[in-house]
This record gives structure tokens, sequence and C-alpha cells, in this order.
């Protein structure tokens, strides 16, 4: 059996790239698009003498790659089937990402990037510095994409890669809306009255697991949502909710973060439950407190939730 590896990120990627097709396919043709790291405070000590360097090499993790990956792709620069390894594609194996940008400045713990080609809230795994007698060579081959490499500046990524919109995305303003309704404002106050005594008294920071469109968030000064719909997210902020884009199996947070954690009626549509619940222990202090809201399948609320399922009406 083969031994897993497990990496932790040591800050986060900031852009103005929320979408996929937003992102330029590659920093060689990103212009002068700006953007920010934020490095850990544990890893600061990391970027002593960095700041010599005029570009560098950010690794990092594709938070937003769609689960599961083929060997075999179609690549948007070419309309032949190609072999994973032979294309940059996201969604891969290891969806490890690689790109060479401009070092700005570096102010305590925040790095000023250029030629940024990463999507928002995207978890930094390490950074290199790039050095031209070791990183650049003259190739002779570039296999398939010989003569396609032209077409870089006007060719934008078409998103397959990446996780389909969701019915979050699709159904924002009426998901929102159902908790102004009759039925959906008695359960949204019945599970705020559940959750916001424990959260008060809880420690400090507070992160939301799926915020949504930042309806219990919203009552809790300081809190991190994190969601991967960027729609519900823009709603959410609306609110007053900081927001980071992502999902709840990947946490893009350093260790030991929040001293409270909230989850209200959010497992029940990830596919991987456990896999959040270990990220949310990771990101946990010692003293914190994980918060779950469940409604029991067999109580009139699920009742209640099961039916509209049924009925794709989408409340969720």
């Amino acid at each position: 059996m083969r031994q897993a590896i497990i990496y932790r990120p040591i800050g986060t990627i900031h852009s103005p790239f929320k979408e996929p097709h937003d992102a330029p396919i590659q920093s060689a043709c990103a212009g002068d698009s700006e953007g920010t790291i934020e490095i850990f405070p544990e890893y600061s000590e990391g970027l002593a003498d960095l700041e010599g360097f005029s570009h560098i090499i950010l690794l990092y993790h594709f938070h937003l790659a769609k689960k599961g990956f083929s060997l075999k792709v179609k690549h948007c620069l070419d309309d032949q089937v190609r072999g994973v390894f032979a294309t940059r594609a996201p969604a891969r194996p290891n969806a490890i990402g690689m790109s060479v940008v401009r070092l700005i400045k570096i102010e305590g713990t925040k790095l000023t990037i250029r030629d940024v080609d990463i999507l928002d809230g995207t978890p930094l795994l390490d950074i290199k510095p790039y050095v031209p007698e070791f990183d650049s060579r003259n190739a002779e081959k570039i296999g398939w994409l010989s003569g396609k490499t032209g077409k870089l500046p006007e060719t934008q990524g078409d998103g397959r890669f990446y996780h389909r919109t969701n019915m979050f995305d699709l159904f924002t303003d009426k998901y929102d809306a159902w908790y102004d309704s009759d039925e959906g404002r008695f359960l949204y106050e019945s599970e705020l009255t559940c959750i916001r005594p424990v959260v008060e008294c809880s420690p400090k920071p507070i992160l939301e697991i799926g915020v949504g469109t930042g309806r219990f968030a919203m009552h809790f000064p300081d809190v991190i949502g994190i969601d991967p719909s960027l729609n519900a997210l823009k709603m959410a902020e609306k609110r007053g909710v900081k927001t980071v884009r992502g999902d709840g199996e990947h946490l893009p947070f350093h260790d030991k973060t929040f001293g409270c954690i909230f989850i209200v009626v959010t497992l029940c549509f990830v596919k991987d439950p456990i896999a959040v619940l270990r990220e949310a222990a990771r990101v946990l202090k010692n003293d914190g407190n994980i918060i779950i809201g469940l409604v029991r399948r067999d109580s009139p609320p699920g009742n209640l939730y099961e039916k509209k399922g049924k009925e794709n009406y989408h409340v969720f």
C-alpha cells in the first residue's frame, strides 16, 4: 500500500480572479495583474533574504479543481486528447500548481506579487527563488505545444477542470429568500437560537464552514466564512462577513487558528464529511469548540427539507 503524503499550507494567495475563466492560463501572459500572499506567522522567518530576488516560484494546491481526474485530457490550446502529464491541467492525480511571479515587495508576512494567474484564496504550499541559471533552459522540443504558444495572450481557460457551478450559484436568490418565507423563517430562527449562545461564549476567532449567504455569520463579529459558491459569498460580503472561497475538505488556514468553528446544516451536502471534520479539527485551537448543526431526518424540519428536495425546490 502506498503511503499518503500530507502537506499543510504555509499561506494564502489572494488575486483579482474569482472564477477560473477570469484568470490567465499562464503567468507569462498575465500582464501586470497584481496579487498578494499572506504567509502564516509561524513561517515568517523563512522570508528572510527573499526580497533580493525579482521573481519567485510558487507551488500551490488547486483547491477548486474538480474532484477526480482523467489521465487523458483536451487542452484549451488544442483539439486533440493528450496525456495529463503532457499538460498543465489542474485536475490531476495530485492537484499541485506552479507559477513564476514577480516579487514586488515584502511587508511583514505580506508579499505583493505581479504576473498572477492564480485564483483568489488558493492555499500556498511553498516558495522557491527563481534563478535563471538554475531554472531557464534552451529547450529543443516543446511537444504538441509547438506552434501553439503564440495563442496564449488571447486564450482563456474554459473552467472544465474546476468545480462545476453548484446549485447555490444557480439559485442563490431563491435560496436566500427562503429564509424570509414563513416556513424558512421558523427553521432559521430556531437554528440561530440554538447556536448563538454557544458561539458567543466560545474562544475567538470564529470560522463558519459552509457560510452560504451569511445568514448565520452576520450575527457574530469578526467571523470568517468559507464556501465554494461565489454568488453566495458575494451576498455574505454585503452582510459584512469576511469570506474566503474554498471547500471544507481543504481549508486554506494554518493549524490551530480558530477558537470556534460552526457548521450549520452543511455536512449533509459535502462529498466527504469526515475530511471536513478532520480539517476543522486541524485548524481548531486546543481549547476551541466545534459546533455542528444537524437536522434529524425524522424530525418535522427534516421532513420539510426532504419534501423540498424531492420537489427540486433547492432550499439549500
